[in-house]
């Protein structure tokens, strides 16, 4: 497997060694919502895995909402995403977290307590050389419980995330790179509609210890939910750099905003993370 295929699923050869790397924004996978996605095209070899400690934090307008009278929302997300290869084609993934939100008057409301729990599994379907598809399915369990809370609505039911994902490895401007694309479906329970999800990503080695992502992460409601959930649709930009200080240990600093929102939060923020390779 080449060095930029490794990136683009957690997965990199240093001399004759593999160790696993999992490339973020997110996401993350992790249900980081909305900057993260869920993990990427490559699995992990078997008997490997990587840990990843986030933070999230940041503003926006709620509900799309601006000019006088508008409410505005803070965010603080510290989350934990794992994953483990079963076997050369077979990954498992897990995360969880703690959600600090807050929407400003004149809804005045907050929500401090676990934000979603989720659990997976991703599977290689075919991979060469440059290119890989694999396709992953999980489930996901909600921290909050009052639907009646603008704090907690929408985040309150039981969710599943299925996904096709699809990546290649190459050269860009003679640097190792690599490239890929998620698209999924989100079921939802709890009010809002059920979403069609779109993530890519682009990363290139700038040099051997540092490269650089861009990502976009793009949500398109299946119309609308109940009364207080109308169709929706987002899109969201991540840049972001990692450094490796060595072959276990890497870190992340990156921000995000959302360049389009229609019926949906205007959020702006940082995010960091610490990741251990096992």
């Amino acid at each position: 497997m080449s060095e930029g295929a490794a990136w683009g699923r957690s997965v990199r050869i240093v001399g004759d060694v593999r160790d696993a790397l999992v490339w973020m924004a997110t996401g993350a996978a992790m249900t980081l919502a909305p900057v993260a996605a869920l993990a990427g095209a490559w699995t992990a070899p078997e008997g490997t895995g990587v840990a990843i400690l986030s933070l999230q934090a940041g503003e926006g307008d709620y509900n799309g909402k601006t000019g006088p009278g508008a409410a505005r929302e803070t965010e603080i997300e510290p989350s934990l995403y794992a994953e483990y290869g079963l076997n050369d084609r077979l990954t498992a993934l897990v995360s969880g977290g703690f959600k600090d939100y807050a929407i400003d008057a004149p809804v005045d409301d907050a929500y401090r307590g676990a934000d979603y729990a989720a659990a997976g599994l991703r599977a290689r379907l075919f991979s060469s050389q440059s290119l890989v598809w694999s396709v992953q399915a999980t489930a996901m369990a909600p921290g909050a419980r009052d639907a009646t809370r603008p704090a907690q609505a929408g985040n309150t039911g039981f969710d599943s995330d299925w996904r096709a994902l699809f990546g290649a490895n190459f050269t860009l401007a003679g640097r190792p790179s690599f490239a890929e694309a998620s698209l999924g479906y989100r079921t939802r329970a709890g009010g809002p509609p059920d979403e069609w999800r779109a993530d890519f990503t682009l990363g290139v080695r700038l040099r051997p210890d540092l490269a650089l992502m861009a990502q976009s992460f793009s949500v398109f409601s299946r119309g609308a939910g109940s009364p207080a959930f109308p169709a929706e649709q987002s899109t969201t930009i991540q840049p972001s750099l990692v450094y490796d200080f060595d072959s276990r240990w890497s870190a992340q600093l990156g921000c995000y905003a959302t360049v389009n929102a229609l019926n949906a939060d205007r959020n702006r923020g940082v995010i960091v993370a610490l990741w251990r390779r096992f």
